[in-house]
Formats: C-alpha cells, structure tokens, sequence
C-alpha cells in the first residue's frame, strides 16, 4: 500500500479546479515584488540625484522604467486571468506615464554617453512621471475621508 503522501489521486484531487486559486495568486504577487522594486530603483534614483546637476543614473532609471513597464503588462494580464477586472482608464494613465519614463530615461541616457550636458530636464521628466505614477496607484481609488 502506498503512504497517503505519494498518493497522486489525493494531490490531483487537492489541485483539481484550485490552480487559479492556489498558484495564480503566488505568480501574481511575486510579480508584484519585482514591480514594487523597479519602483523603488527609479523613484529612489530620482530622489537621490534630484539635487545633482550633471552625472544622472539614467542607466539605472532606464533598468528601473523597463522593470515597471514589463511588469506592470504582466500583472495586467494576470488580473484578468483570475477574473479581476482592472480599472482600464487608471491601466492606461499609468502605462502612459511609465512609457514617458522610460522614453525620457532612455533619451537621457543615449544623449549622456554622446557627452551632452543640459540632461536635466530628461532626468526630472523620467522622475517625475515615476512619482506622478507612484502617486496615482496610491490614491486612485483610496478611499479619502475628507
């Protein structure tokens, strides 16, 4: 007789219509993790340099805004796998300004390694698209008690 926990009826039967349930949420907050990172890299680049006038991380906020984009597809396509709608018009705000970040840290970054100087509006658009977009997931649907 084999022992209850070799038992593949009893896992299948533990798994069976339960892997959105059991596996889907792991996934998703692992991505969550990494987003929540890429996050901390760009905005906390950003407040780090803000007062600086010349050599900006833009490698490291490209790293950052690419890591938020991807992720954030990912978390998007997951949500409505497990039958969450997110809400689309604050999806698409916010893909709107993590794509600027990206575009503006990738521009200052290409025209940083050709020894331009005058980078800093690219740095503080980068910036503060990211914190524009940290603040619009935060309070989006808050529920404010004026």
């Amino acid at each position: 007789m084999v022992p209850a926990y070799y038992d593949d009826r009893r896992i299948t039967r533990l798994l069976k219509g339960n892997i959105v349930n059991t596996v889907l949420p792991l996934i998703t907050e692992s991505f969550v993790l990494i987003h929540l990172t890429g996050m901390a890299i760009l905005v906390g680049a950003f407040i780090l340099h803000m007062r600086s006038k010349d050599n900006f991380p833009f490698r490291i906020m490209v790293w950052g805004a690419a890591i938020q984009l991807a992720t954030g597809t990912i978390l998007v396509g997951l949500a409505y796998a497990g039958n969450e709608a997110p809400d689309n018009l604050k999806i698409t705000v916010k893909a709107l300004l993590a794509t600027g970040a990206l575009i503006a840290a990738i521009l200052g970054a290409k025209r940083q390694s050709h020894g331009e100087k005058k980078l800093q509006p690219f740095f503080h658009a980068a910036g503060g698209l990211s914190v524009i977009s940290l603040v619009i997931a935060v309070l989006w649907n808050a529920e404010l008690y004026v």
